[in-house]
């Protein structure tokens, strides 16, 4: 018996020994299942924002060469119009020096149509030209931001690229650690288990033990109350006896008072009748 509950006291520490691991198994099972699930909605948000970054790269980059071409375009046109000018201002000054040496008025009435003509085309390219500069200083400056935006999506895309593998690598041993804690808060709860279960067998004997010894006790405690029960029936046919002796003894002193009284009242008769003959 004291066997049985020194088992019972063990197998109680085992249990809450293996309660306690267990739980601690379980918390950190789920701050590694938490970890894995964390990293991999963030991989899958860093895939995501790599590929919104290189979409935005790829829209910078269509718009930066556009302005690049749009830049080439008005350089050429540019160019085009200065060599026109160059060609207006040849002739302006051929058409001055036309003017200069005309005889006739015809002539120089001539000369001085083509001269304006010439002037109005001259200002015309003059404003082109202003246009064309103003225009280009707006497309360098896009294609300044366009660049700048570009290279800053492209050094995202890098950095975010590099926290890739890292965040891979903290999948990959987040998934490890909580296969192996798994295992391991299975492994305590198959052993928290084994020592439930024996634990209840354990108090399933103390308990039948104990009845057992109720029932011997009980059974003593039976006879005990018979035996004390057979001696006060004994004890109570003796006084009974003893008082039944007393009164008889008390009768027969009664009886016996009687008759020694009849007889001293006889033997007093018969004395008093001889007296009274002899007189």
């Amino acid at each position: 018996m004291a066997s049985l509950h020194r088992m019972a006291s063990q197998l109680q520490k085992q249990k809450l020994e293996a309660g306690k691991l267990k739980k601690r198994g379980e918390r950190e099972f789920l701050k590694a299942q938490s970890i894995a699930k964390k990293s991999t909605s963030g991989l899958a948000s860093l895939q995501r924002r790599i590929e919104s970054s290189r979409e935005q790269l790829g829209g910078v980059s269509s718009v930066l060469t556009q302005r690049l071409a749009q830049q080439e375009s008005i350089q050429r046109l540019i160019a085009a119009a200065e060599v026109r000018l160059n060609h207006e201002k040849e002739a302006k000054e051929q058409t001055e020096q036309e003017l200069e040496y005309s005889t006739s008025e015809e002539e120089k009435q001539h000369a001085q149509d083509r001269l304006r003509t010439i002037s109005d085309r001259i200002n015309e390219i003059i404003e082109e030209l202003k246009q064309r500069n103003k225009m280009t200083k707006k497309v360098i400056y896009a294609i300044e931001d366009y660049q700048k935006s570009k290279s800053r999506i492209s050094t995202k895309i890098q950095n975010q690229t590099r926290s890739k593998p890292t965040l891979q690598k903290l999948i990959k041993k987040s998934k490890k650690t909580t296969s192996r804690l798994a295992k391991q808060v299975a492994s305590k709860t198959r052993q928290e288990q084994s020592v439930k279960q024996n634990l209840t067998k354990i108090n399933k004997k103390l308990v039948e033990l104990g009845k057992k010894r109720k029932k011997r006790s009980s059974k003593g405690v039976s006879k005990k109350k018979k035996i004390k029960a057979k001696i006060k029936s004994k004890k109570k046919k003796l006084k009974a006896k003893a008082k039944k002796k007393i009164k008889t003894k008390r009768k027969t002193s009664k009886k016996i008072r009687r008759k020694n009284k009849k007889k001293t009242k006889k033997a007093k008769q018969k004395k008093r009748s001889k007296s009274r003959r002899r007189k």
